[in-house]
């Protein structure tokens, strides 16, 4: 009987270790601080194969709710998760327009540039103002594929059409996400402790031309202490984005 009891006890304490080693989930919305600017269109009269009026999608905020989308979270992890390997992921031209404008990748993923759109593209991607690569994206050609073995931020422009611009954070970890339509984002798998949690943007508040011409706009993001609890959902609110000089590095 005392054997068995022991068994039983042993048992239970090892489920509660098991439990208090159970990953949390950070849930949270990011809204826009003030009244949202309206709107405009980038004026098109050099490429005939892209439409006259492109639309400016770098400052995506639901008027009702203030809710800003494609803010680009991270979490602060100290350890690298091991992700799947030969993973792929596509930066499309469509209308005249690198798609999507932002997103995460795992560290190691192949980067496919596919062009849908009739015209010529020459894709130039920088990682903290040095070129990490080029590519020109022809119509009907086969997708051209680069490889993402650097973690940080990427831009991505179009040295053809100034107004061609895309993010892309590559993370050896996925406590990641980019803010939906409506401001939310969602992060699973996250280990219980305490972190640093930033909210990135790539601005809305013209800071100058650069020296081709193509505007660039002052980054925003808001540093935050979140506690993660094992097997429970912890909850954060951005609401006041200021400027930033750099955004944080895995």
């Amino acid at each position: 009987m005392k054997r068995r009891l022991k068994t039983l006890l042993f048992l239970f304490a090892l489920s509660l270790c098991h439990a208090d080693d159970s990953p949390g989930t950070i849930h949270g919305l990011v809204r826009f601080s003030g009244e949202a600017p309206p709107r405009n269109m980038f004026g098109n009269a050099i490429d005939e194969d892209c439409p006259h009026g492109i639309p400016q999608t770098h400052l995506l905020v639901k008027q009702d709710t203030l809710a800003l989308q494609n803010v680009l979270i991270i979490v602060d992890r100290q350890d690298r998760r091991v992700m799947p390997t030969r993973l792929q992921a596509t930066l499309t031209t469509e209308k005249c327009e690198l798609l999507p404008r932002i997103q995460w990748l795992p560290l190691g993923t192949s980067l496919l540039l596919v062009n849908k759109d009739g015209a010529q593209h020459h894709i130039h991607a920088f990682k903290d103002g040095d070129t990490v690569f080029e590519a020109d994206v022809n119509p009907q050609g086969p997708p051209m594929r680069r490889p993402l073995v650097v973690p940080g931020l990427y831009k991505i422009n179009c040295d053809k059409h100034l107004w061609e611009r895309a993010w892309i954070y590559v993370s050896p970890h996925d406590s990641m996400a980019i803010t939906d339509a409506q401001g939310e984002f969602t992060i699973l798998h996250v280990p219980r402790g305490r972190y640093k949690i930033t909210a990135w943007h790539e601005g809305w508040v013209q800071k100058a031309n650069d020296p081709d011409g193509r505007l660039e706009f002052q980054p925003m993001q808001q540093v935050e202490d979140i506690k993660v609890r094992a097997s429970e959902e912890s909850e954060i609110r951005f609401e006041d984005l200021m400027p930033a000089f750099g955004v944080t590095q895995p």
